[in-house]
């Protein structure tokens, strides 16, 4: 085999493990990536369900009428603004969530499961935005938001810089 040739070869394959190379740091980057958004997604969520109180007003609302009788009861409602766009970036990354380790992964999926449920409940449409004199809507919501929250603070501990 001459110089020549086996320069080239050499050359040829250099150039293929660099192009591998970045492939799988380009790989690695986005998986970084998406697990950061996603992350921090949830932990904002979280503080903004946090900061605005809503676990305590679902309960209090819950507590309130149960405190009335039955017959007595008048019907409240709870009705949050909560823009369609509040889960984008868990929307557009849903077929990348094998990006995530497995338990991250079932961690974000049940958050975002139990925030759907609730905010059902309280927009248009849902039995506690519409009104309702069963102090168990509010109960149940109040039970699913800390749920919600409970899985985010599991995330949020995973995830803490040390």
């Amino acid at each position: 085999m001459q110089t020549s040739e086996i320069i080239s070869i050499v050359g040829l394959l250099l150039t293929g493990f660099v192009a591998a190379g970045g492939w799988f740091w380009q790989r690695w980057q986005e998986r970084t990536s998406i697990r950061v958004a996603i992350v921090a997604e949830v932990l904002a969520l979280r503080k903004v369900a946090v900061e605005r109180d809503y676990l305590s007003g679902l309960i209090e609302f819950g507590n309130e009428l149960l405190a009335i009788p039955e017959h007595e009861r008048p019907e409240a409602s709870l009705q949050v603004r909560i823009p369609e766009h509040y889960c984008r970036v868990y929307v557009a990354n849903l077929g990348k969530l094998g990006y995530l380790s497995p338990k991250d992964a079932q961690l974000v999926v049940s958050f975002y499961q139990y925030v759907d449920s609730v905010v059902q409940d309280v927009t248009k449409g849902g039995i506690i935005y519409e009104g309702t004199n069963d102090p168990e809507a509010f109960t149940e919501a109040a039970n699913v938001l800390k749920f919600a929250l409970d899985v985010a603070q599991q995330l949020a501990d995973r995830h803490a810089k040390s």
